[in-house]
């Protein structure tokens, strides 16, 4: 074992607190050891009793040095004592009491075994990344130890961790310990203009660090920066090794980054946010941080992924910074203004909030819970789960009533991967083709992206069988794992046989249908099946396909196809047998000037259109179609809205809001999804446009509601407000919050603050003159009749003559009537 570390101060303190306590936080600066200390340290625990510890790290670099790490500390090789799984590579064996496991496989043995049979203790390493597949973990197995495993602990560590959300989300005790770090100087060294790339800034400021002593380790956002530096600092003395460190490098090529330089030799490492947490890399004593990272951005209304660069947390500055100061006093540049840091974001953006939530959503449908019962220090986004929702229906995956999942997407759910490339493997796999679909995935999910040179993916296909080394270090090991995952189902006897180039076009469309594009015309452009429109690369390699299912795209001032395979007439075919739900009729019509419809039926893909007939006359199905149709592309705007219409609108929005799910949703996306339920009905006998505009929008949205939340909705959000002198005054729901107009006279003697929804809504008062003019507008009528009204009797009361102004408007009598009027009502 190696000489103290500072997390050894407070371990006596993290075994007390985990005797009483099933959860407990550990923030730990960075230099403390906590990666590598804790779990050896809690290992021989009485409540442990011999079960094992399982320590989810977020990046496979870090998980394989940290068990290699504690390995040697026990005088052990890994995969006794200590192992790891991560992907692509496991290394346990039956003695293994810790494991160190990344990504989404704590998610895959919990879903195997919910229980978590023989773990006592789950740790969570560097949770302040905020990574999906750490969110959802915490949330199974914090269910797991409320309903099944009150035994079971979980520990949340982290350097950088916002503290208070997850002590006061957990209630869990919080133990802190300072790390072993040196003084680091940190220096600003901000682009000097716009027009200057970030690379060669870098660079420039690299040539300056190589003042002091000791390795650089430079941070870049992505691999295409880091090739740039590389190229730029190419010139360095060769006493100088210029290093990349990234996740698409193999293992010897990470180990060359991370090993010690030799005595008469220095390193630049040129690293993406790989190095920023949980590894310590021996000699580096400069950071030069470019303040910039590269992350995934998933755009729920397009379904597609942006690869964004953008600024960094204070959380991850600090981090990167620290780095330096592991080994001995150290020195950072940082490539921003210093008068901008402050304005940087306080922690790291929860993936969960920019990610595709498909898989989330596959996983909680195998899990069984709502993602509405699962613990979330940052709940999922509704829209993007209502998307992945979507998304798994379209593939056939849930059943269509109860949202279930079916026996086919239980298959998909049981193969670990993300729900898309399952639904398309087993698709393949029924038609006896799943071997060779197993290296067609495995080459798009581990190619690097920096190496390839086609958007064939045909082509790349080739070529990568070429370079054995990449092909065999990362391609074969997952098409072999996903093969012998795949084997345990049984396929089907093949209906359509395909030609082996159809293979990668079938796939792709299967996995992302969403994604099939077809030509425009004869440009370079393409229509989607999702209705986005995008273009080929400058030099694509497909430019006489007509259709193609695209796996990759770039998005920026358009929509460029990165991947695609051509989808042949014969591949598409076999679509339409595998996946006949992504086919669909629509019956378009228009109108002439007289009012009479133009009616075309198309058939289609998605908003790709097949092929388009006239129909000269339409059966009362065809007609409901159509209207559907008609106001999906008009919008409601199409429909008539009179006043008592908008004002029941407003009114079922504010009892949705307030009073829950019960209550329709009347926003514009909702009402349109469930046109069949409102609307259609009413068009029964619409025949013309003109009968359109005789919709009775109202009673359509009433029938939405039962009678008994009819009776409801009168009593919570009435349409009317009975004001002190006996008038009903209409209340006006079109605005936010509702408005009471009621001329002041009329509230005479009423105390308190007009409210709707049983008080949980106070009413907006508008005071009007005797002429109905706004004289005040107040949502404190008590504060008005106390501080306000004087004034404004003094100027009213010259203007009104005839009519009462009192001195104490609380003491008065509230009256619609002149002074004249009023005395002769009460002389008779």
């Amino acid at each position: 074992m190696v000489s103290s570390l500072p997390v050894d101060q407070v371990i006596p303190d993290l075994r007390s607190a985990l005797q009483q306590s099933n959860t407990v936080l550990l923030s730990a600066a960075p230099g403390a050891g906590k990666t590598t200390r804790v779990p050896l340290a809690l290992l021989n625990e009485p409540w442990l009793a011999g079960q094992r510890i399982i320590m989810l790290e977020p990046r496979r670099l870090a998980a394989r040095n940290a068990a290699r790490f504690m390995a040697r500390q026990l005088g052990e090789a890994a995969g006794q004592t200590v192992g790891y799984r991560i992907r692509l590579e496991t290394c346990v064996g039956p003695a293994t009491r810790i494991e160190v496991v990344t990504e989404g496989i704590l998610t895959r043995m919990l879903q195997s075994d919910p229980e978590l049979t023989g773990v006592g203790l789950v740790i969570f390493d560097e949770f302040h990344e905020r990574n999906l597949n750490s969110d959802l973990a915490l949330a199974l197995a914090h269910q797991c130890q409320q309903l099944l495993r009150d035994d079971l602990r979980l520990l949340i560590m982290s350097a950088t961790l916002d503290e208070q959300a997850l002590t006061d989300a957990l209630q869990a005790p919080l133990l802190v310990s300072e790390g072993r770090s040196f003084p680091v100087d940190v220096q600003y060294r901000p682009l000097p203009n716009r027009n200057t790339k970030i690379t060669d800034h870098c660079a420039r400021t690299v040539r300056e660090a190589l003042k002091h002593d000791g390795d650089v380790l430079v941070f870049l956002p992505g691999v295409r920066e880091i090739t740039l530096v590389a190229a730029l600092l190419s010139d360095l003395p060769a006493s100088i090794q210029v290093l990349p460190l990234h996740g698409q490098l193999n293992d010897a090529e990470q180990k060359a980054a991370l090993t010690s330089a030799p005595a008469d030799q220095r390193k630049v490492i040129l690293a993406t946010n790989i190095a920023e947490s949980s590894l310590t890399i021996d000699g580096v004593r400069v950071v030069v941080d470019s303040g910039l990272e590269r992350r995934n951005v998933f755009h729920v209304g397009s379904g597609l992924n942006e690869l964004k660069t953008r600024p960094i947390s204070r959380a991850s500055a600090t981090q990167r910074a620290g780095r330096a100061g592991r080994q001995g006093p150290g020195v950072c540049y940082r490539l921003w203004p210093e008068s901008t840091h402050e304005r940087l974001d306080a922690h790291i953006r929860a993936e969960i909030l920019d990610a595709d939530l498909a898989p989330l959503v596959l996983e909680l449908k195998q899990w069984g819970a709502e993602p509405g019962e699962l613990f979330w220090l940052t709940p999922p986004p509704a829209a993007a789960l209502q998307q992945a929702q979507d998304l798994l229906l379209q593939l056939g995956l849930l059943q269509p009533d109860t949202l279930a999942l079916n026996e086919h997407g239980r298959a998909c759910a049981a193969l670990g991967i993300e729900p898309r490339w399952a639904h398309a493997l087993l698709c393949l796999h029924a038609l006896q083709h799943g071997k060779p679909a197993c290296d067609w995935v495995a080459l798009v999910q581990e190619w690097p992206a920096s190496r390839r040179d086609t958007d064939d993916i045909i082509r790349l296909f080739r070529r990568a069988q070429q370079n054995r080394g990449v092909w065999q270090q990362r391609v074969a090991p997952l098409a072999q794992r996903l093969w012998q995952t795949l084997q345990t189902t049984t396929p089907a006897v093949p209906a359509t046989r395909l030609q082996p180039d159809d293979i990668p076009a079938l796939l792709l469309a299967l996995a992302f249908p969403d994604r099939i594009a077809k030509r425009r015309d004869n440009s370079e452009r393409f229509l989607l099946s999702n209705g986005r429109g995008a273009e080929l690369l400058p030099q694509s390699d497909l430019l006489n396909a007509n259709w193609l299912a695209c796996a990759d795209f770039s998005i920026g001032h358009s929509t460029r196809i990165r991947l695609a395979a051509e989808l042949s007439d014969h591949a598409l075919t076999a679509l339409q047998s595998l996946a006949p739900q992504l086919f669909h009729q629509r019956t378009e019509i228009g109108f002439q000037d007289n009012g009479q419809f133009v009616a075309r039926r198309h058939r289609q893909l998605g908003r790709i259109s097949l092929s388009s007939a006239a129909l000269p006359q339409l059966s009362a199905d065809d007609w409901q179609q159509a209207w559907a149709d008609y106001v999906q592309q008009q919008g409601l705007g199409c429909l008539p809205w009179p006043e008592d219409a908008r004002q029941l609108r407003a009114r079922l929005a504010l009892a949705h809001q307030y009073e829950g799910q019960d209550w329709p949703d009347v926003s514009d996306d909702a009402l349109l999804k469930r046109l069949s339920d409102w609307l259609l009905p009413f068009l029964i006998s619409a025949r013309h446009r003109r009968d359109l505009d005789k919709t009775d929008t109202q009673a359509a949205l009433l029938s939405l509601l039962n009678w008994e939340q009819q009776q409801q909705l009168n009593a919570l959000l009435p349409t009317t407000f009975t004001v002190p002198s006996g008038s009903a005054v209409a209340l006006d729901y079109d605005q936010q919050p509702p408005v009471l107009a009621v001329k002041l006279q009329e509230m005479f003697g009423y105390e308190g603050q007009p409210t709707v929804l049983r008080g949980k809504l106070p009413l907006l008062i508008h005071l009007l003159s005797p002429a109905r003019r706004p004289l005040q507008v107040t949502a404190d009528l008590p504060h008005f009749w106390r501080h306000t009204y004087a004034e404004v009797r003094k100027d009213m009361r010259g203007r009104y003559p005839k009519h009462p102004w009192p001195e104490d408007p609380l003491s008065a009598e509230a009256t619609r009537l002149t002074k004249n009027a009023l005395a002769r009502q009460k002389a008779e």
